[in-house]
């Protein structure tokens, strides 16, 4: 759907989805490189900006976390910036830029505050605010990280908390890889000086760069933290196992005499010893039976069992 927001000299067209009209619209209104169009019309794109004499065009990412998959996924904005105009395509649903749109439509002092300086100024407070999602992104993984820390030294830990890990570790890489090239794409904006995008406006994108700067911070340090129970958890797996299997195997030591006794004692073989004599073989069970307590309490005493 397209929407126009207009404010003395410029005008903020906002499409919400990527079809056929959208793109008859642009080309017919607008006279922007085919190789944007194509941007437009493909997949998903990296991050990035190009200068044109008359106009930008960027292609922005933003995490955004699905509660229901405990999933972040990517959504994408490709941005047209020219001297009496803005247009941002959204590929994607995004509520925090559909509630701008919304404020700015119904609060004549907001849309006065963020479009009273121009475009540019309007593009820095659009971008101010969906770099702004990150931080509860941040917040809901450093909760996670915390919630498996304490599985990962408790007994209940299991299956789950493995693949809680796993879904950390993944969204963690998700979003390095969203922020990273973001970076890039921002500070060529910072560094930009034409009759679109000027120089004073630096200061303003500069402000976003250095908020998604600390972002990739806390990110790369979430990601070694993860790395370190993911092995911390590795390594209690391990130990766990190998106590099983320590038990298992002092019983089999402890049952060895035993099956021993019961395998030549069951070859049907003539006159071996008190073959016939039905009460010794209680006196065997007595003394295999002694045999392993015995067997049981050394390894308990040397700790290990």
């Amino acid at each position: 759907m397209h929407q126009t927001l207009e404010h003395k000299k410029f005008t903020w067209h906002f499409f919400d989805v990527v079809d056929e009209s959208t793109l008859s619209y642009l080309k017919e209104h607008f006279d922007f490189h085919e190789l944007d169009y194509e941007d437009i019309e493909g997949g998903t794109q990296q991050p990035k900006t190009d200068f044109y004499k008359d106009y930008l065009f960027a292609v922005l990412h933003f995490p955004d976390y699905h509660q229901e998959e405990k999933r972040i996924h990517v959504f994408e904005l490709d941005i047209f910036l020219g001297k009496d105009y803005l247009i941002t395509i959204a590929k994607g649903k995004n509520k925090r830029l559909e509630d701008l749109y919304e404020q700015l439509s119904k609060d004549e002092e907001k849309r006065t505050e963020c479009m009273e300086e121009g475009p540019a100024f309007l593009l820095y407070e659009i971008v101010d605010s969906l770099t702004e999602s990150c931080w509860p992104v941040i917040r809901k993984t450093s909760q996670q990280i915390s919630d498996i820390e304490e599985d990962i030294y408790s007994e209940d830990m299991g299956k789950k908390t493995v693949w809680n890990i796993a879904l950390v570790k993944r969204n963690l890489i998700r979003l390095k890889r969203i922020i990273s090239p973001q970076l890039v794409a921002i500070m060529t904006m910072v560094r930009s000086d034409n009759v679109y995008l000027k120089k004073e406006l630096s200061v303003y994108f500069d402000d976003i760069n250095d908020t998604l700067m600390r972002i990739q911070s806390i990110t790369e340090s979430h990601i070694d933290v993860m790395n370190s129970l993911h092995n911390v958890s590795e390594s209690l797996i391990s130990q766990r196992t190998n106590d099983v299997i320590k038990v298992l195997t002092i019983f089999s030591v402890a049952l060895l005499p035993l099956t021993l006794l019961s395998g030549i004692y069951g070859m049907n073989i003539d006159n071996l010893p008190y073959g016939h004599d039905p009460m010794i073989v209680w006196l065997i069970f007595g003394g295999m039976l002694a045999l392993i307590l015995i067997t049981i309490i050394y390894f308990r005493r040397k700790g290990s069992l």
